[in-house]
């Protein structure tokens, strides 16, 4: 059994690497988090766990260089933690556990190094690691298999939050998988159906780069419309590292009526989707509702199912309308383990 820190993902094989687990999809893939090493706001290293030249653990730690939250949802002490938890956590007395970006987290360890005696000695190497630089281990956006894994091979002693939920559509593979929805969701489809068979539209999809440059200005009038301030240069940034990713690829749908247009990107990775952002500004009318669902939901579903695509994520918030619409949505927990519990952890005391 051999246990050690490395600072660059390059030292696993990608795909032993992914196979460990694949629960954050994309945001937690072996090329994304190889991106993010290049992300001078963080420092980053990788706790490997080999027995007999079989990975078991690769998990990413990251140490924020600046003096505030790069992200300011990855900031513990806007958590609602109980007690005082996350109210100490600041850039430079936390080491983040899995990773620092996307809102959500894989935890690659793969099935025997999560029983509770196993992985209670990577997450004393963890704790060690924390404790030389008068750190506390900090859990950003775990699913919920973690959360219980981590609960349980430190003894109940991380301080939980459970901040928000990730929506998904699966079985869409299923030649049948329409008939497989609960009878309101068909109902909702299929009014959605008319709503949009009513307005005049062309839609089509393109790759990313073939339409940038008005579906840049799109996302971001759309992002500050909901209250989050936004530029197409922004916009293509982000955009810019996804283009690079050599295990996604980066597509758009877009939909045009005659008084609007609308645009929606999707990642595509291994046998998942994710719709990613959408650009469709303009006042509540029932031509931008018609727009709307079918941007967000009707042309993903379709794309996905006439490429055998089984899993769209369908990210964060508005799950009302996600649900009436058949997704189902997993929790993501962020947790603390505080000073002295990781102290103790280092120590190896129970």
């Amino acid at each position: 059994m051999a246990m050690g820190f490395t600072s660059a993902i390059g030292d696993f094989d990608q795909k032993e690497f992914d196979s460990l687990d694949t629960t954050a999809g994309i945001a937690s893939s072996y090329h994304r988090l190889r991106q993010k090493e290049q992300d001078a706001r963080w420092l980053t290293s990788y706790l490997g766990w080999f027995e007999e030249d079989r990975m078991r653990a690769a998990v990413p730690v990251y140490r924020c260089r600046t003096q505030s939250w790069p992200d300011k949802l990855y900031d513990p002490r806007s958590w609602n933690l109980l007690g005082d938890a996350g109210g100490g956590c600041s850039p430079g007395n936390s080491l983040l556990v899995g990773g620092c970006a996307d809102r959500r987290t894989g935890f690659h360890v793969d099935a025997v190094a999560r029983t509770p005696a196993r992985l209670r000695s990577l997450l004393v190497e963890l704790a060690r690691h924390a404790v030389d630089e008068d750190r506390s281990l900090v859990f950003p956006y775990m699913y919920t298999d973690a959360r219980n894994a981590l609960s349980a091979a430190t003894e109940d002693t991380i301080v939980w939050a459970a901040l928000e939920r990730e929506s998904h559509i699966f079985g869409l593979s299923d030649p049948q998988w329409e008939s497989t929805l609960p009878s309101k969701v068909r109902n909702t489809l299929r009014r959605d159906q008319r709503k949009i068979a009513d307005v005049p539209m062309t839609v089509s999809e393109a790759p990313w780069c073939e339409i940038e440059t008005w579906a840049a200005e799109l996302i971001a009038e759309h992002n500050s419309l909901k209250g989050e301030p936004d530029r197409s240069e922004f916009v293509s940034f982000r955009y810019f590292d996804w283009q690079q990713n050599p295990a996604v690829d980066l597509m758009a749908l877009t939909a045009q009526s005659p008084g609007l247009r609308g645009v929606q990107t999707v990642l595509l990775w291994e046998d998942e989707m994710e719709v990613y952002e959408v650009g469709l500004p303009g006042e509540d009318s029932d031509e931008r509702f018609a727009l709307y669902v079918n941007l967000l939901f009707h042309l993903p579903i379709q794309y996905a199912r006439s490429r055998g695509i089984d899993h769209i994520r369908l990210g964060l918030r508005a799950e009302t309308p996600k649900a009436a619409r058949g997704a189902v949505f997993e929790d993501l927990h962020c947790g603390v383990l505080g000073p002295a519990e990781t102290k103790r952890l280092a120590r190896g005391v129970s």
